[in-house]
């Protein structure tokens, strides 16, 4: 029980709102309390003789037409606060993942935080919006009403305001149990999530595999898991609010029966004003049984906040620099100095002291074996990481000095797997300017050489392409991708195993299209297929995260080292027949 500092901190700017809730609570607590003191003046009088109930029978009316419209306008602003914190805590959790970069993603499971970001959200309604104004309430209306019961009886408001903290206490017992119950079902429930997305997306394989069936035995089971998880928290909640509601009970209703009754003999109290007590003590329970609910129903979506706080918590890989600089003036020069880089402590270095110079113009190929470093290379270079030692640098720009919105319009890329998103094929291509004119577009696709692809479609640019492009070719999304850098323009092009998953005749067109991409621009070129980079100004061979080698294509051969041994394997299937792929098809 209690508050949660930080999901109070989320509340800013939604304040007045949960302020607006408590108001209404204690108007409409002192509208009870009104109607109660009629309830006990109509007794009165009935017991005095007196038949004349008009006024009050009209006040009563009043009471029941006014509350009706305050409980309306209170879940009006119950809503609007709450609605406005999850759509606020929305956009900070997705600013904050697009902020900790692909880095901290790729040891994630996309699932959890699609559940996260959608349920986990939602489920917060309850706690911003009913929880924390009960909170207050329950807190402050027990006082209250205990005053106002004091000017009736002084004795019986000290009785029933000693039993009022039964209830808290309860809770503050059930609260650790019920958040590490509801914490756990959390964990499942994203859990369940997580692998039912990897189902549908990677559904095309199970089905090659035969393993459809066995994929869906798993999430039978977690489905189980979430299921005993699901019942286990209902029986927690059930056994709280039920002893929550017998505290309630005896604590006041009935203790504040039995005062009535024995303040009444005393010849205290009225009829009337014993009858006042009874119910006043039931409003005196009410709020803090509702405090327990609410405390139950929210709790269940703190489980979802401690996961969204551990992202919060979480400080990107890369910070911007106090003072981004914004160059005015680009001189396209990439250099390396003596850097090195791991993905995580104490693991194997990916790149080790590695060192070159790309010149503005020139078209420079990183080669090697797989997991020589190559796409690292990438990484580092649109900061996506910060190497742990040695200095990346743009135009003689330190990458840390530099801003990271800055940096990232100086390049393109062209990577080994384009992502599409769902929407239409001019969405997709805006990605890479937003504000592209439909002409500019056309020129776009034109020199991707996918014009009369698109053209062809009964809707042109505004055909869906699906979730991922799962409608098209990978060479067509690949041209896609080629697009989207001709609309870029950026100085520097970055083109990652551009061709590395089509056939012969797409890579023909793609490498058209490239072409015209790299003109008079400067140019890293990441491959695996060699025969893709003969006439690079220059060649870097990396193995094993080291720069081993560089010169031309005839220098490297001559050599007869990394590079020679690299061709060589590419040439061996064809030469031994072995395959039927080309040379061009062989992968480092």
């Amino acid at each position: 029980m209690g508050l949660d500092k930080r999901l109070w901190a989320l509340t800013k700017g939604t304040r007045r709102y949960i302020g607006v809730v408590v108001g209404i609570g204690w108007l409409i607590v002192t509208l009870n309390v009104l109607q109660i003191t009629l309830i006990g003046n109509a007794v009165d009088k009935a017991f005095a003789g007196d038949p004349d109930m008009t006024g009050l029978a009209l006040a009563f009316v009043g009471i029941i037409v006014l509350r009706s419209v305050l409980n309306w306008g209170s879940r009006i602003a119950s809503h609007s606060a709450s609605s406005r914190i999850k759509l606020q805590l929305r956009d900070r959790l997705y600013a904050h993942l697009a902020k900790l970069g692909p880095g901290f993603l790729s040891g994630e499971r996309t699932g959890e935080w699609v559940n996260t970001a959608v349920d986990g959200v939602e489920m917060l309604e309850v706690y911003f919006g009913l929880y924390l104004p009960q909170l207050v309430l329950g807190l402050t209306i027990p006082l209250l009403l205990a005053l106002f019961i004091a000017f009736v009886d002084p004795v019986s408001a000290l009785i029933l305001l000693l039993s009022a903290p039964l209830i808290p206490a309860s809770l503050g017992i059930i609260s650790s149990r019920f958040r590490e119950v509801s914490g756990r079902y959390w964990a499942t429930a994203s859990q369940l999530s997580a692998q039912f997305l990897d189902s549908l997306q990677g559904l095309p394989t199970l089905k090659m595999f035969n393993q459809s069936q066995v994929q869906g035995e798993r999430i039978a089971e977690q489905s189980e898991s979430l299921r005993q998880d699901t019942m286990h928290l209902l029986a927690v909640n059930q056994v709280s609010l039920f002893f929550i509601d017998w505290v309630a009970t005896l604590g006041t209703t009935v203790l504040a029966s039995a005062l009535a009754v024995w303040r009444l003999q005393a010849g205290a109290l009225t009829v009337g004003s014993a009858i006042m007590m009874v119910l006043i003590s039931v409003e005196l329970a009410r709020p803090l049984i509702l405090l327990g609910a609410y405390f139950h129903a929210g709790a269940a979506g703190i489980g979802a906040a401690r996961h969204i706080f551990s992202a919060l918590e979480q400080e990107p890989a890369v910070l911007e620099a106090k003072f981004p600089q914004k160059p005015k003036q680009i001189v396209p020069q990439i250099q390396f100095d003596s850097v090195s880089f791991a993905y995580d402590a104490g693991e194997r270095a990916a790149l080790h002291d590695v060192s070159f110079v790309i010149n503005p113009g020139e078209t420079v190929a990183l080669v090697g074996p797989s997991g020589a470093g190559k796409s690292t290379v990438a990484k580092l270079l649109f900061r996506f990481f910060d190497p742990q030692t040695g200095n990346l640098s743009l135009s003689g720009h330190e990458l840390p000095a530099l801003s990271l919105a800055w940096l990232r319009t100086q390049l393109s890329l062209v990577p080994q797997d384009t992502y599409l998103f769902y929407g239409t094929i001019a969405e997709n291509l805006r990605i890479a300017k937003v504000d592209a004119t439909d002409a500019e577009l056309e020129t776009a696709v034109r020199i991707a050489n996918i014009h009369d692809f698109i053209t062809s479609l009964p809707d042109g640019f505004d055909t869906l392409i699906g979730e991922r492009g799962l409608n098209l070719s990978g060479g067509q999304a690949q041209r896609l991708a080629i697009a989207r850098a001709v609309l870029k323009d950026a100085p520097v092009v970055v083109l990652d195993e551009a061709t590395s998953h089509v056939d012969a005749v797409s890579e023909t067109a793609i490498q058209a299209s490239l072409e015209q991409l790299t003109a008079n621009k400067t140019v890293l070129i990441i491959a695996h297929r060699l025969s893709t980079v003969r006439h690079a100004d220059r060649i870097l061979v990396m193995d094993n995260g080291r720069l081993v080698e560089s010169g031309s294509h005839e220098a490297l051969l001559a050599q007869n080292g990394v590079y020679a041994r690299l061709v060589s394997a590419q040439m061996a299937p064809i030469s031994n027949h072995q395959s039927p792929l080309s040379a061009t098809e062989v992968s480092a």
